[in-house]
């Protein structure tokens, strides 16, 4: 099969930080980008043998001025999963992350100059703290129409097989180019043909999700389920299903977001937990910042809000203790500064 390269434009704005001062180098080119690239509906492994690259911005920070100085950047990403980009100038930055066999998925990232501690680096256009690392999460390329084929029609004719081999294979491209719409007709022909073919029900599914159609991607998935597949590849698909109810913004349905296990980040669980809060729901709010916290120890920002969620139930102690965490997390964080001034207005 013909294997296409998919660019997955995600629009967000993260503020990276610098490292600190380094008499070698301008004072406009010590920006960094960290995080984590991880496969799709995978329990957080990293994408083995990826890239990631970091385009220059057009302008400077100004906006108006041409950016002439700043170049490509590029790094490995290590064994599981974590990559740095290091010395990059102000500006929008447009960042990929690329792997064999993997549709490739882009950032497109606010670098700001400041030190890890200093919130003024964080701007109005981020959906991230600033000193908080981006991920990205990679969806495998469809390859395998051979396999698929063999396996669901094993004793058809071989001028069938071909035949069922050089559709499928051509909806797969088309997947992997993009057009989700032409992968959809193409699975329902197939399906239509040959019922026997349920596993596409998740091929379906996964170009319902990408194209925003929420509603029809589930019930692909259920359909796919209802073929009791093996049991590693039904947990892969319920977070992908997880992951649709997120994206729905369905809180309710995203309950079980616990047991889809590693396709949640740290940031997913926190949001679930922001959302229950607002909505007065104090102990859901509590579950999911627990599991953010649990997700990463050394955030700050799920411990700080276990400490409002301790306060609202009355356990002063217990806030104590969390905000005392919180300052010895992040000192100088927002949450750190916000969590020594309550201890000293607590009694």
């Amino acid at each position: 099969m013909s294997v296409y390269r998919l660019i997955c434009f995600v629009l967000v704005a993260v503020a990276a930080l610098s490292l600190g001062a380094v008499p070698a180098r301008a004072q406009d080119d010590q920006g960094v980008i960290r995080g984590w690239v991880f496969i799709e509906g995978g329990d957080r492994d990293g994408v083995p043998g990826a890239v990631v690259t970091a385009e220059p911005p057009a302008y400077q920070a100004d906006g108006i001025t041409e950016e002439t100085l700043a170049i490509t950047v590029e790094a490995d990403v290590s064994d599981n999963g974590r990559f740095n980009l290091n010395w990059l100038r102000s500006g929008i930055w447009n960042v990929t992350a690329s792997a064999e066999g993997f549709s490739d998925v882009r950032l497109r990232i606010e670098v700001t100059q400041g030190t890890a501690r200093e919130s003024y680096a964080c701007t109005e256009t981020q959906v991230q703290k600033c000193q908080d690392p981006v991920e990205f999460h990679m969806a495998r390329l469809k390859t395998e129409a051979n396999v698929t084929v063999d396996a669901a029609l094993g004793d058809a004719e071989d001028t069938e097989r071909e035949e069922a081999r050089l559709q499928l294979t051509a909806a797969d491209d088309a997947y992997n180019a993009g057009d989700y719409w032409t992968a959809i007709s193409s699975y329902d022909q197939l399906l239509e043909s040959w019922p026997q073919m349920a596993m596409l029900h998740e091929d379906r599914g996964d170009a319902y999700r990408s194209l925003g159609q929420f509603a029809e991607a589930l019930t692909a998935y259920e359909l796919f389920l209802a073929t009791e597949p093996e049991a590693d590849v039904v947990e892969a698909v319920e977070r992908k299903m997880v992951r649709a109810r997120l994206l729905a913004g369905d809180l309710d349905a995203a309950g079980d977001l616990a047991s889809a296990g590693g396709d949640a980040s740290r940031e997913d669980l926190y949001n679930l937990g922001e959302v229950a809060f607002q909505q007065g729901n104090i102990d859901d709010a509590a579950g999911w910042y627990e599991k953010s916290a649990a997700a990463d120890p050394t955030w700050e920002a799920p411990v700080f809000k276990l400490g409002m969620v301790a306060l609202n139930r009355g356990d002063m102690e217990g806030a104590k203790v969390f905000f005392r965490t919180v300052v010895e997390l992040a000192p100088d964080s927002p949450e750190g500064v916000q969590a020594a001034a309550t201890l000293s207005a607590l009694p």
